[in-house]
């Protein structure tokens, strides 16, 4: 009887270790939270009337090229191509270097996007030099 507190004990201490190591953020995770939580919110879901949803949103889980080309430019017309009745339109992120955007775009297709590919930094570079306003069209509703 003695030796079953003990191990109790032990598998507890696993139990916590394991779940901390669990909960360890990804870098797409923290950049995610940096730039992109404020507005479209730890769930994906947005916020209602001001922030659109991206979980399960067609860029999100569309072509990776035209979704890092989308976050670059700001949603390119945002203002007019967004899917729902929100006020706001998305900054451009043109900013973050290529590895950051890349991470940020592979959290959100694997947590919001149906478990969607990752985007590479050479994805988020093609993007970028490809960026005449001709994708626009492109990986829409």
């Amino acid at each position: 009887m003695k030796t079953r507190p003990r191990f109790l004990l032990l598998a507890g201490s696993w139990l916590v270790a394991a779940s901390s190591v669990a909960a360890e953020p990804t870098p797409g995770q923290l950049l995610y939270n940096k730039h992109c939580l404020a507005c479209h919110q730890a769930d994906g879901g947005g916020v209602p009337n001001m922030q659109p949803a991206i979980v399960g949103g067609n860029w999100v889980k569309g072509d990776a090229r035209a979704l890092a080309l989308f976050v670059m430019s700001g949603g390119f017309d945002s203002a007019s191509r967004k899917d729902s009745d929100v006020g706001n339109v998305m900054p451009p992120f043109r900013q973050l270097a290529d590895a950051e955007l890349a991470a940020i775009l592979t959290f959100i297709r694997q947590k919001f996007g149906e478990g969607a590919t990752p985007v590479s930094a050479a994805d988020v570079a093609e993007a970028r030099r490809s960026d005449t306003g001709a994708a626009s069209t492109a990986g829409g509703s």
